[in-house]
């Protein structure tokens, strides 16, 4: 059994049914972090380290009320950010998908969800221009809703491969949750 880092922080688990009533409840990451994300994820975590134990330094050199209020709202939405953009991604359960962003996260679920379809290109920073590459997207009785699930992701970018595994999970999800 694995076991994580500073395991006694973690209470140990039931671990539920173990017979065909078994239902994960947990939410699996479709696609794993890849390099990318990963390399940018720790440069902004040590930029944001940096940037928070700057504002606390100044806090400690000079207090007062108006440094400590410059501080927590220099601090505070960074480490928010930094946080949400840790667990951004695209997510399934028993449950349905759940697709996390830095700024939004939308639970569906697999009874909503009509199929899956791939665009392609995706858009270059969010404006309408759009680059070359193929993205998942969900399509139920709402319309479209696009996945993180995208060739020119962070966490899949020059991988061919684990996209195309990616897109088989989640297609292999909703086969079997419906």
């Amino acid at each position: 059994m694995r076991r994580p880092i500073f395991w006694f922080l973690w209470p140990a688990r039931n671990p539920g049914p173990l017979d065909a009533d078994a239902v994960q409840t947990t939410w699996l990451r479709i696609c794993g972090r890849g390099p990318w994300r990963w390399a940018f994820l720790i440069a902004l975590t040590a930029a944001v380290v940096i940037v928070v134990s700057a504002a606390g330094a100044a806090t400690l050199a000079q207090p007062g009320l108006l440094t400590i209020m410059f501080t927590i709202v220099i601090s505070v939405p960074l480490i928010a950010l930094l946080a949400r953009a840790w667990v951004a991604g695209t997510y399934v359960s028993d449950r349905g998908v759940k697709i996390s962003g830095v700024l939004t996260t939308a639970v569906m679920p697999w009874s909503d969800i009509d199929g899956i379809t791939a665009s392609p290109g995706s858009r270059l920073l969010g404006l309408p221009l759009r680059v070359a590459g193929e993205r998942v997207d969900l399509v139920w009785h709402e319309g479209i809703t696009p996945t993180h699930v995208e060739s020119l992701s962070p966490d899949l970018w020059l991988r061919p491969e684990s996209f195309a595994a990616a897109r088989d999970r989640l297609s292999t999800w909703l086969r079997e949750s419906t």
